[in-house]
């Protein structure tokens, strides 16, 4: 079991590279505060229908279980070693039904991440290097009905970055979508869904996939200079409202913004619309964006709570904090975990995995 001190720190680091770092006062220019959301309730308060899914850690044969994508509540796919330790696995997991869709020897060090389904597939990303062979990217895709193997659609990603973001892949019109480095541009790249050539797009400045069609400036890049979403579509440029202080991560209706206030690990953390309005304060200086996700469902934020004025406690919980109605709603406490995409939420959390399934939270 990962401690719980650990996992609270690489939360809030990871917090900061997906660019979510946000202000203590309102939009830039403005004297108006943020509004604060009153106490927070539990999920069975909030909802009283809601129910969470529970599957164990381990599975049958005594691995350990790590889910990377829920398709629902009870359905997900993940990674497991082998039982002997030589491969790991990416197996699909259904209730106590486990399916192996493919696997890569240990001795390659393989990580698949970048999970993503669409029409019934999924696809994801297996990252490989030796001693003699240079880190390698494929993207593969299994069918989720049945019992085929995984094919690789490609391994011409370019120098495509695959840190397991939400939108890392994308699939849209028949294809599926990923960004990638060209210097101070970016390719975005595509292949079609049954594999193929790879179609190749220069867009000038560096930038990283959102929800399609809109690309926003890579994190990298936030800190730098100007930050928009980029319509590919259309072509349409959006400058995202901020100040100096911020570094915001944004999708086209929200954004999530979070600024630490010193070495003592206080943070203030908000939502709000990429133009700067409507700017909500989430939680006091103990609560800290707890996925890379951002306002799931345009609704929902996934945050974690120390329950004291530093991010590197021993203790913490896991809470949605629900924009519509702004308030916070306690998941769970004791976490060690948490993990959100797409309408699913999910942690760890004694030896079981647990899965709240956003969209029957209903008004």
């Amino acid at each position: 079991m990962v401690r719980a001190r650990l996992i609270r720190s690489v939360a809030l680091g990871v917090a900061l590279l997906v660019g979510g770092w946000l202000v203590v006062s309102g939009t830039p220019g403005s004297s108006v505060p943020a509004v604060s959301a009153p106490p927070q309730r539990t999920l069975r308060q909030a909802w009283p229908a809601a129910t969470v899914a529970v599957a164990p850690g381990r599975l049958a044969d005594g691995t350990q279980y790590a889910p990377g994508l829920y398709l629902d509540a009870t359905t997900s796919v993940g990674v497991a070693a082998t039982p002997d330790g030589a491969a790991q696995r990416v197996l699909l997991r259904t209730g106590e039904r486990v399916r192996e869709l493919t696997r890569a020897e240990r001795e390659r060090y393989p990580r698949f991440t970048s999970f993503t389904a669409a029409g019934g597939d999924v696809y994801w990303i297996e990252s490989t290097a030796t001693a003699t062979q240079p880190l390698q990217h494929r993207l593969w895709k299994a069918s989720l009905d049945g019992d085929a193997a995984a094919v690789p659609l490609t391994a011409d990603t370019g120098d495509g970055e695959f840190p397991g973001g939400e939108h890392d892949l994308v699939v849209h019109g028949g294809r599926v979508y990923w960004a990638a480095a060209t210097g101070r541009d970016t390719e975005v790249r595509s292949v079609p869904l049954a594999g193929g050539p790879v179609t190749t797009t220069k867009v000038d400045g560096a930038y990283e996939l959102s929800a399609w069609p809109w690309l926003q400036t890579a994190a990298a890049a936030r800190a730098s200079g100007r930050q928009e979403l980029r319509n590919l579509d259309t072509g349409a440029r959006l400058t995202v409202v901020k100040s100096a202080a911020e570094t915001v991560d944004c999708g086209p209706v929200w954004c999530r913004s979070v600024v630490s206030a010193g070495t003592g690990g206080d943070t203030s953390y908000a939502v709000l619309h990429p133009d700067g309005t409507a700017r909500r304060r989430v939680g006091g200086v103990d609560t800290f964006p707890a996925t890379g996700a951002v306002a799931l469902l345009d609704r929902f934020e996934p945050v974690l709570q120390t329950g004291t004025r530093t991010a590197y406690d021993s203790t913490h919980r896991l809470a949605l904090y629900d924009i519509r109605a702004n308030r916070l709603v306690t998941l769970a406490d004791d976490t060690d975990q948490s993990l959100a995409r797409d309408h699913v939420v999910w942690w760890h959390q004694g030896d079981a995995w647990h899965a709240l399934d956003l969209a029957q939270l209903h008004d």
